[in-house]
Order: C-alpha cells, then sequence, then structure tokens
C-alpha cells in the first residue's frame, strides 16, 4: 500500500520510513514530489492544529483526484504551546516572528525564539507542551485523525547551537532535563510526533 506523505520535511519523511521498517508494516510513503505537486505551499488557514491539518491533507486529495491518483494521504500540524503565553505560538509556531523579520530583514532566521524569551521574560511558570495532530484522508473523501502530545517547560536561556526547528532548542522534554534537540533518535521515538505518526501509519496497514 503507498501512502503519501504532504510534506516536503526530509527529516519528517525519514521518520516515517523508520517507522515503517522498525514495525513491518506494508506500506510505501510517496512524497510531494514522487506525485509531481507543484502548486506550491498550502495555505493554513484554520484556527487549530486539527483543522489546519485536514486542511493540508484535502488540498492534496483535490489534488490527486484531479491527478487520478487514489492512495491515502496523511498530513500534520505541530504547535508549541505555552502556558503563561496563553498557549502562544501555538498554531503560529512555523511563521512565529516572520512578521518582525519582514519590517527588519536584519533579524536572524531564529527570531522567534528570541521573541518568546522576551515575552516570557522571568515568569516562574514556563510549562509548555508541544502538540502534533496527524490526518489521514482516503480516497474516498472520509478521514481520522490522531493527536499526540509532550510536555515540559521553556528553560530559561540558550545553551545548544541553535538548529531547525529552533524551539527545540529551548523545549526541555518532562524527566530528562534535555532539551528536544539533544535528545537521541529513540528517546525522540517516545515523543508526541513520532507516536503520533506511528499511530496513523499503523491504523492503516491494519485496515488495508
Amino acid at each position: 500500500m503507498k501512502v503519501i506523505f504532504a510534506t516536503t520535511s526530509r527529516r519528517k519523511i525519514q521518520d516515517l520510513i523508520d517507522i515503517i521498517e522498525e514495525d513491518n508494516l506494508n506500506l510505501e510513503i510517496l512524497t510531494m514530489k514522487d506525485i509531481g505537486w507543484n502548486i506550491g505551499e498550502i495555505e493554513e488557514t484554520g484556527k487549530t492544529l486539527q483543522e489546519n491539518s485536514l486542511i493540508k491533507a484535502k488540498a492534496v486529495h483535490k489534488y490527486c483526484l484531479e491527478q487520478g491518483i487514489k492512495y491515502p494521504i496523511i498530513a500534520d500540524d505541530t504547535g508549541l504551546f505555552v502556558d503563561a503565553l496563553k498557549g502562544e505560538p501555538g498554531i503560529y509556531t512555523a511563521r512565529y516572528a516572520d512578521e518582525e523579520r519582514k519590517k527588519d530583514p536584519s533579524l536572524p532566521p531564529y527570531e522567534c525564539i528570541n521573541k518568546l524569551l522576551k515575552k516570557l521574560g522571568n515568569s516562574q511558570n514556563r510549562e509548555a507542551f508541544y502538540q502534533c495532530v496527524v490526518t489521514c484522508i482516503k480516497s474516498d473523501g472520509s478521514y481520522f485523525q490522531e493527536t499526540g502530545k509532550s510536555y515540559g517547560n521553556i528553560v530559561k536561556q540558550i545553551e545548544v547551537s541553535l538548529q531547525k526547528p529552533y524551539f527545540y532548542c529551548i523545549f526541555e522534554l518532562k524527566g530528562t532535563k534535555k532539551v528536544f534537540q539533544l535528545l537521541s533518535r529513540d528517546e525522540l521515538k517516545a515523543t508526541y510526533r513520532y507516536v503520533t505518526l506511528r499511530k496513523v501509519l499503523q491504523r492503516i496497514h491494519k485496515e488495508n
């Protein structure tokens, strides 16, 4: 069974490939490039991760119907939610400092971190969680969603080299005393996005 993953992220695609191999699933991942997608990025107009994940899945589903492609499609949306900031950056995690960088092009690509740490200041409440929602839409238009969360807190200062995804540099996973960027591959496999993707792939495998 072939499955289309609505992403251009090599890291996410590799996660799926790893899960398929680890769980011995009879699935093959197709990328956006594999299906000839040339429309560009899909605009996320939803107010929740659930809505945005579904928007992306439906956009690719529509394209596939037009191209005569009839494979399940999965799409994900992820956000970091900080308690003291009333859930910011939330659905805007991937573009949290875009407006600031448009106004001032000299700002670094990791300005999102600077913005969040500045807003959080010396707040004692630094609790936060990462959430991922994965949508799987079938060729007939029916769909299901799975959700995963990882809890932790925002560190007060950056102590690692800055790499994408930038918020991984300041989000410390509960019970590890490590920011996400320092987690081993095996440790990451027990976190929100990997676990959620695994649930979806296992369900697709079981139903087909």
